[in-house]
């Protein structure tokens, strides 16, 4: 079901007589010319769960949101994905993301909700059924315009601009807005920390605006761009919200602006990444990314197997600790990792440090097999939940040397192909 807020229509009243409407759902509407439509919309409601949308006379921008507001979004949305281990991995996710098409996003049952669908932190999906309804003194329709929307987002691993295409199709036009009424389209964004951190390019013109039965299977596509230098901190971090706002102008009568469904992105030139990564990026924010290892992997077993425990059966790892409760297994409701990059600032070296200090100190209660092996720990030495943080809620073990060298590289790769800076929350999954 797609959901909206309440909306505010072009009368005062309280009455559906004579009003504007606009209404979002995730089935198509049918209002015939002359129905009444509380009654007509009542026996679809069961399958069409239709709400209204804010409506403004003028488009409204969306409120700015901080890194930290849109960090809490992803959290109480409770999206996740999950990244496999791997370079080949990392670069499927972007291709995918630039191939995504409008009949897959379409496909997705689960991006016609409000907030859509992050795929990935390089793909992003939404789709439903936009309605515009102009009612007469009677409460009787007399113009109708549904069209469903798709809109497909891509990121950028190597700059500060992302794509976002919109395309509409299944438009019904009738009575005064029928196909040679003028509908428009126009998108607005906030950005933070400053309205310059974000900024609308590559569109034609904005509004645009076509005839109504010229959108019947139509194409926009626009960037959303923030420049270097416009955001705040080390990694110069901006975040920007943006939604798509439509009008209605036909025979005597002009819909308000509808405010549909909002987003959020996140704008980065870190240095946290390594050599291997571009220093600029832009992510669809609003999800909290998962890290996988697998227990079947050769070459990466020790850690894969080291990690399942202290996450599943944290009662069997060392140190022992009544009731320990291990970070990083968000799918069961464990509290989610986050990531510390040690030269961050002052106090990311100090929690590096007592990670590195209290690892080495568990380490000496046990037996070493060999010089081969090294001392593995979990949470890993990267997060801010590692062994420094001193409640006891880790676990360390001696796996094979190469297999712990491999599995710290593949996580470091994630943190650079999937855009994980400092303080992100991220979770762990082990198959």
């Amino acid at each position: 079901m797609l959901t909206g807020t309440t909306a505010h229509a072009s009368s005062s009243v309280d009455s559906d007589q004579g009003q504007v409407i606009w209404l979002r759902s995730s089935k198509p509407i049918d209002l015939p010319l002359g129905t009444k439509y509380q009654s007509a919309l009542a026996k679809q409601r069961s399958s069409v769960s239709a709400q209204r949308l804010q409506t403004s006379e003028r488009p409204q921008a969306p409120q700015p949101s901080s890194e930290a507001q849109e960090q809490k979004i992803a959290q109480e949305g409770g999206q996740k994905y999950v990244a496999e281990s791997g370079n080949a991995a990392a670069e499927k996710r972007i291709l995918n993301a630039a191939a995504l098409t409008k009949e897959q996003c379409r496909a997705m049952p689960d991006a016609h909700t409000t907030a859509g669908k992050v795929i990935n932190h390089f793909s992003f999906c939404r789709w439903g059924y936009n309605t515009a309804i102009k009612l007469n003194g009677q409460g009787e329709v007399e113009g109708m315009v549904r069209f469903r929307e798709t809109e497909i987002g891509t990121g950028s691993d190597n700059m500060r601009d992302a794509t976002i295409e919109d395309h509409t199709d299944q438009l019904t036009s009738s009575g005064v807005f029928n196909d040679s009424a003028l509908m428009s389209f126009e998108v607005t964004q906030a950005g933070w920390p400053s309205a310059s951190s974000c900024k609308v390019t590559d569109i034609s013109s904005n509004p645009f605006t076509e005839t109504v039965g010229a959108w019947r299977d139509e194409y926009i596509a626009y960037g959303l761009v923030s420049a270097k230098g416009t955001g705040t901190g080390p990694d110069d971090i901006a975040t920007c919200v943006y939604q798509h706002n439509w009008k209605v102008t036909g025979d005597g009568a002009t819909t308000p602006w509808s405010s549909g469904p909002e987003n959020g992105l996140r704008f980065d030139s870190s240095k946290s990444l390594g050599s291997k990564f571009y220093d600029e990026g832009v992510i669809f924010d609003r999800v909290i990314p998962v890290f996988s290892y697998d227990r079947a992997k050769s070459d990466t077993k020790g850690v894969a197997n080291h990690v399942y425990d202290a996450l599943y059966r944290p009662q069997t790892t060392y140190p022992q600790k009544a009731n320990k409760v291990i970070p990083g297994d968000i799918w069961n409701g464990r509290p989610p990792l986050h990531r510390n990059w040690a030269n961050y600032d002052a106090a990311a070296a100090e929690t590096a440090r007592k990670n590195r200090n209290a690892k080495d100190a568990a380490c000496r209660g046990l037996s070493r097999p060999n010089d081969s092996y090294q001392c593995d720990e979990f949470p890993f030495a990267s997060t801010m939940e590692g062994a420094g943080l001193g409640d006891g809620n880790f676990s360390v073990r001696y796996v094979p040397g190469a297999e712990n060298s491999k599995a710290g590289s593949e996580l470091s790769d994630w943190y650079g192909s999937d855009r994980i800076l400092h303080n992100n929350a991220y979770g762990i999954f082990v198959k």
